[in-house]
């Protein structure tokens, strides 16, 4: 029983932490990308709070449960939470960020489609949860 009993398992430990620092990078650079909100998007400040979703534009407009965008634009989202935890969730565009007392959480996207797409909350933020919706309205472009 010399020194080399423990070779298998430090080979074995040395393959797991590549592939862990091997997804890792994988993750951090998905994640980087992201993030990369394209320089002309157009901010809008999403606030959560039971039981309805508010839209603040740019230009000092506010809306209740309608968030008003146009086709062919990039949107930054600035996610926040006026009470407990919620989830801002548009499906179709796959948007999903958590809207959290506190905090700033950002999240881009560009619609690609004329139409109306649902917005859900998708963390349980108490009693009225299921009636926290709202509607992504994505008009034509105005220029």
């Amino acid at each position: 029983m010399g020194g080399h009993s423990n070779w298998p398992e430090w080979i074995y430990i040395g393959v797991i932490v590549a592939i862990m620092v091997w997804v890792g990078a994988e993750a951090w650079d998905a994640e980087r990308l992201v993030e990369h909100v394209p320089e002309d998007a157009e901010t809008i400040i999403v606030t959560g709070q039971q039981w309805f979703w508010t839209f603040e534009y740019e230009d000092g407009t506010k809306t209740i449960g309608d968030l008003y965008v146009e086709v062919g634009k990039a949107y930054k989202l600035e996610i926040v939470s006026k009470d407990v935890n919620h989830s801002f969730n548009i499906h179709d565009y796959v948007v999903l960020m958590d809207a959290i007392p506190g905090r700033v959480n950002t999240v881009w996207f560009a619609p690609t489609e004329v139409g109306t797409y649902d917005i859900q909350c998708r963390e349980f933020c108490g009693l009225i949860h299921y009636n926290m919706r709202g509607t992504l309205i994505v008009e034509e472009a105005s220029t």
